[in-house]
């Protein structure tokens, strides 16, 4: 049944995707400072629709979760009005994000377990805490998966990645490989054409993409209590410390922390690749930039399955790739 709905799907997307050159419908009108890297092609932002639809399929023919289903509509939408440009507020967008998420968070009953940290464990026993707690994290992986999404591919193969290792690379645990085997197709066949710059996720898709993967590690971690919770902060370090790193450095610099810019670590790589080695193509700078720091990722998440129970290497490998990011961002930054 699956294998059927994956091979609608393929065509749907294609035909979606011919209906919105025709006419012109949700068009990408790249304004934005941060979106002067794109191409010049006429780009669509329907990457979170195409998701979606597999979404609306999956949790209510197969799962039948009709709640979260509401929860990943709701965040889908709120994204569509962001690529409308019917919610230009960054603030209400936030505030709309907190209200959707802490109420979804409850009402789901979605739980960290644990942290290893026996003073914010005795706090997460605490129901209110950790509905804080889990909306906080949802919140920052959420907000920094829109933050790296300025790259063609960089977004979808960072969490088809992820989705990869945990179904090849996992054994005796228990997850969902059918759901995993499906949403890797679906990625991978949304990275192809996310690749040649017609289809982008926008803010739909990186809000909804990011959501689903967050609730899924968690729901993963809580059923698999035997793996260490750094594991899953590995598997999701980059947005996550994108976001906060880009907070702090906006704030040093006195620039306000919602305006976009061109000064995120991927930004900097696309401009040193580009400038290295005469790139005028700008898809194939953009392949050369998501390919270069995913292979790194993919090669960081490979040696974290070994050390899937040792939360003191986990974290020196977590420790490692904040100290390389960093050091990286100074050096390119100099350069600019």
């Amino acid at each position: 049944m699956f294998t059927y709905f994956i091979v609608f799907h393929v065509f749907l997307s294609l035909i979606s995707l011919f209906f919105c050159r025709k006419f012109n419908i949700l068009v990408d009108q790249k304004i934005e400072k941060h979106k002067k890297f794109s191409s010049s092609k006429r780009s669509h932002l329907i990457g979170g629709s195409l998701l979606f639809i597999f979404l609306i399929y999956y949790y209510s023919s197969i799962e039948e979760n009709l709640e979260i289903l509401y929860l990943l509509f709701s965040i889908y939408f709120l994204g569509l009005m962001s690529d409308l440009k019917k919610i230009n507020s960054v603030s209400l967008r936030f505030f709309i994000q907190l209200i959707l998420i802490l109420s979804f968070t409850k009402i789901l009953n979605i739980e960290i377990i644990s942290t290893k940290i026996d003073f914010l464990d005795n706090l997460l026993k605490y129901n209110f805490f950790n509905v804080f707690f889990v909306t906080f994290c949802l919140l920052v992986l959420v907000n920094g998966s829109n933050f790296i999404d300025g790259i063609n591919g960089f977004t979808i193969s960072y969490y088809l990645v992820i989705f990869l290792i945990l179904l090849l690379g996992l054994n005796n645990f228990f997850v969902d490989e059918k759901l995993l085997t499906n949403v890797s197709l679906i990625l991978f066949f949304l990275l192809l054409i996310n690749f040649t710059g017609y289809i982008y996720l926008g803010d739909s898709g990186s809000y909804l993409l990011s959501l689903f993967v967050g609730i899924f590690l968690i729901n993963f971690a809580s059923n698999n209590q035997s793996i260490s919770p750094y594991f899953i902060i590995v598997l999701l370090w980059y947005p996550c410390f994108e976001l906060l790193f880009s907070m702090l450095r906006r704030s040093f610099n006195e620039i306000k922390s919602y305006k976009p810019d061109t000064f995120h670590l991927h930004h900097l790589i696309f401009k040193k690749l580009s400038s290295l080695y005469g790139i005028n193509n700008k898809l194939f700078a953009h392949g050369m930039t998501t390919v270069s720091i995913n292979t790194y990722n993919l090669f960081s998440f490979i040696i974290s399955i070994n050390f899937i129970y040792n939360s003191d290497i986990l974290i020196a490998i977590l420790a490692v790739n904040i100290i390389l990011y960093i050091s990286l961002y100074s050096y390119l930054k100099k350069e600019n």
